[in-house]
C-alpha cells in the first residue's frame, strides 16, 4: 500500500475509558505517511476527555449529536464523509459501527466494525443485524469477544480480527505518587491500599469489594479500599459502605483521567467485574506490578493465563475471593511474587508496538481485499 489512505473513525463517545484510550493510542501512533485520519464522535456537548487530545494531534474531529430520528444523524454523518472521501470507515464502538456500516454501504467503501467490550448477541438486537450485514469485517479487542461474535454469525461469513489492547509502562516513582495521592485524598499512608478502577455501573460489581472489606475488617494488616471511577452506582455504593459501617475503610476518588498512572501507588488490585472485553484496568494494574485478584473469566484468563500471574477465583464465590485477598494482605512476599509475574507477562505481550502493527495490518488487509474485489 504505497498511497496514503483516508481513514474515517466513528466513535460512540470519547469519555475517560479504556476503549477511548486505545483509540487515542492508535491515532497518536499510526503511520501518518500511510493513513490520513478523521474522527466523528456521537457524544458531543459533554466535554468528553479525549476530544481535545485528539484535536491536539491535528486530526479533524466532527461532533454529531443525537437526533429524534436516527436517519437524520446518519444523513449528517454521510455529509461529513462525502466531503472527506474516505478509503475506509471504522466504527470504533459496536453501536457506532451501525452508522459506520450504513454510511460505508452508501458511499461504497470498505467498513470495519468494532467490539470493545464483552459481546452478547441477545443485547444487541437490530444493531447486531446491521453490523453483520453492512460491515466487511469486525475487529475485537479480545479472543473471548471474537469467539462470541463468531458463534452469533452462524452461517453468515464475516472476517473477524482480534487486536488486543496495548499497555504502557509508566516510569513514575511509586513513593512520590503515593505521597501525592495520600495528600490529595487524605489516604492513610500506613495502610495497604486495595484498589479497583472502572465506571461505577452494576456489572462492575464494586458492591462485592465493599462486602469483602466488611468480611476482612479485622485482618492482621491494616488495609484501605481505594475506588477510582464515577457513574450511576456511586451513590448506591456510598450508601452501602455507610450501612456496613465501613466508611473509614473506603475512599471514593471519583473519575481520574489516566487513572493507570496512579496504580503504582497501590498495593493490591481487586477486580470484581463480571462483564468486560479486554479490561485495560487489569492490564495497567499488571504493568504497574500489582498482585491481582479477579474472577476466573475468559477476559482475565486471556490477559493472565498462568496461575502464577494472578489469583483468579471461581466466579461469584465471594468467600474464595475474600480468602485470596486475605492471603495477599498478609504476605508481602506473595504480593511481590504475583506482581512481578503479572508485570513481566503483560509488558512482554501487550506492548504498544505490537498493537500499532496489528491495527495497521488489519486496515491494510481490508483495503487490499476491497481493491482485489473491485
Amino acid at each position: 500500500m504505497d498511497e496514503k489512505r483516508k481513514v474515517a473513525i466513528i466513535a460512540g463517545q470519547l469519555v475517560v475509558g479504556g476503549a477511548e484510550r486505545q483509540l487515542y493510542l492508535w491515532l497518536a501512533h499510526m503511520d501518518r505517511d500511510k493513513f490520513d485520519p478523521l474522527v466523528i464522535t456521537l457524544h458531543p456537548n459533554h466535554n468528553d476527555y479525549w476530544e481535545k487530545p485528539i484535536e491536539d494531534l491535528g486530526i479533524p474531529l466532527f461532533r454529531v449529536a443525537q437526533r429524534p430520528a436516527k436517519m437524520g444523524r446518519l444523513v449528517e454523518i454521510i455529509k461529513i464523509l462525502r466531503s472527506f472521501d474516505p478509503d475506509i470507515i471504522h466504527g470504533w464502538h459496536f453501536f457506532s459501527s451501525v452508522y459506520a456500516g450504513l454510511a460505508a454501504r452508501i458511499l461504497r467503501v470498505p467498513c470495519l466494525g468494532g467490539i470493545r467490550s464483552q459481546y452478547s448477541p441477545h443485547e444487541k438486537g437490530l444493531d447486531n443485524c446491521l453490523v453483520k450485514t453492512n460491515c466487511d469485517a469486525v475487529v475485537a479487542n479480545s479472543q473471548a469477544a471474537a469467539y462470541a461474535y463468531q458463534r452469533a454469525l452462524k452461517k453468515k461469513h464475516q472476517e473477524i480480527y482480534t487486536v488486543p489492547n496495548a499497555v504502557l509502562d509508566d516510569p513514575s516513582n511509586r513513593d512520590s505518587l503515593r505521597k501525592e495521592l495520600a495528600e490529595a485524598h487524605n489516604l492513610p499512608m500506613d495502610a495497604l491500599w486495595v484498589c479497583s478502577v472502572g465506571r461505577m455501573d452494576p456489572l462492575k460489581r464494586f458492591d462485592l469489594l465493599l462486602e469483602m472489606a466488611d468480611r476482612l475488617r479485622n485482618e492482621k494488616h491494616k488495609f484501605h479500599i481505594v475506588l477510582i471511577g464515577d457513574g450511576p452506582e456511586k451513590a448506591h455504593l456510598e450508601a452501602l459502605a455507610s450501612s456496613l459501617n465501613i466508611d473509614r475503610l473506603i475512599s471514593f476518588l471519583g473519575e481520574i483521567p489516566n487513572a493507570g498512572r496512579w496504580l503504582k501507588a497501590m498495593d493490591i488490585f481487586c477486580f470484581p467485574s463480571l462483564s468486560e472485553g479486554l479490561p485495560n484496568a487489569v492490564m495497567e494494574a499488571a504493568a504497574a506490578g500489582l498482585p491481582i485478584v479477579a474472577w476466573k473469566l475468559p477476559f482475565c484468563q486471556e490477559l493472565l493465563p498462568d496461575a502464577a500471574q494472578a489469583l483468579l477465583v471461581e466466579p461469584g464465590n465471594l468467600e474464595v475471593m475474600s480468602s485470596a485477598l486475605s492471603q495477599l494482605l498478609n504476605s508481602a512476599q506473595l504480593r511481590a511474587q504475583y506482581g512481578s509475574a503479572a508485570r513481566l507477562h503483560i509488558l512482554e505481550n501487550f506492548d504498544l508496538a505490537r498493537y500499532i502493527q496489528n491495527m495497521t495490518a488489519v486496515y491494510e488487509l481490508v483495503l487490499k481485499r476491497n481493491k482485489d474485489l473491485a
